[in-house]
């Protein structure tokens, strides 16, 4: 596929919802990426949940519960419902994901970046588009060092970089899609059962943990 017929297909992707038909806008991820730090005072008698990110895009997670005391380094931020994180150090294995809302009020150090909702894009669908083969692609070429385990996440030259995006209200059908999707398949692994739904996602061209959106890149 050349350059410019697969610019074309970024822009007006074949698989769409009806009622959707306007190409999707090129931006760079600075002017839409709401990155935000609540930067917290870290006290020492006090009892703080800490977070990871799995790989393979398989979500936040508890890491440990310390007490200030034992957190030595203080630079760390407060999470919220819905943050997108992503761990600069893992990114590249699909290190992210947004904080379910048990995990609300959880800290990261500065290791981690964070990503709101803004007008433009829903933390939502960062962490849709951050199944996409486009945007691992991306983060790759967005981070550096010595050996594939060693990379680490430049937010600065991602930033400058250009991505796809279509409308909030085709966002959110997309979102609304793989949510129903995700439910279907959990629940059909909990009974046991073969998962049909796992050969639709794949008919869309995404696989069950490891996504890859045919629509979305």
């Amino acid at each position: 596929m050349t350059e410019q017929r697969k610019s074309e297909t970024e822009r007006k992707p074949t698989l769409r919802f009806k009622g959707f038909t306007d190409p999707w806008e090129q931006r760079k991820a600075g002017e839409v990426a709401s990155m935000v730090f609540r930067a917290i005072a870290v006290e020492d008698d006090r009892e703080y949940q800490l977070i990871t990110v799995r790989r393979r895009n398989e979500g936040v997670v508890p890491r440990v519960k310390l007490m200030g005391s034992a957190i030595l380094v203080k630079n760390y931020q407060v999470l919220e419902a819905g943050d997108f994180v992503i761990s600069k150090r893992q990114l590249v294995h699909g290190g992210n994901g947004c904080v379910p809302n048990d995990l609300a009020g959880s800290i990261v150090s500065n290791e981690y970046l964070v990503i709101v909702d803004s007008p433009e894009v829903s933390a939502k669908f960062w962490a849709l588009l951050s199944k996409t083969k486009s945007m691992y692609r991306s983060y790759f070429l967005s981070s550096f060092g010595v050996d594939i385990e060693k990379l680490v996440f430049d937010v600065d030259d991602w930033s400058a970089r250009c991505l796809f995006l279509p409308s909030a209200a085709e966002q959110r059908s997309l979102c609304a899609l793989f949510q129903r999707l995700d439910s279907l398949i959990t629940l059909h692994q909990r009974e046991g059962r073969a998962c049909s739904v796992c050969w639709l996602r794949l008919a869309l061209g995404a696989s069950c943990r490891f996504v890859s959106v045919s629509a979305l890149g």
